[in-house]
């Protein structure tokens, strides 16, 4: 769970060219989503949430539904 969620982590996400990121950190919010990960896609012009895992995959699919340009990595370290 840490150092958690890395830039690397969503290289491939990004070059999909997606305009939002849902990062979902588990059940129990142990996954960490370090500032840097976070200014990362920011500086990318890409908007992030951070979300609980059941909340992060509602809010996804929710965009998605609104055919939002959307990438999601849920708990993705384990």
């Amino acid at each position: 769970h840490s150092p958690g969620v890395q830039p690397a982590d969503l290289e491939e996400v990004v070059k999909k060219g997606v305009k939002t990121v849902v990062i979902g950190r588990g059940m129990s919010e142990a996954l960490q989503v370090p500032a840097s990960t976070v200014h990362y896609l920011k500086q990318k012009g890409i908007d992030v949430l951070v979300l609980q895992t059941e909340k992060a995959v509602a809010e996804y699919n929710a965009l998605a539904a609104q055919g939002v340009r959307v990438g999601g990595v849920f708990h993705s370290t384990c």
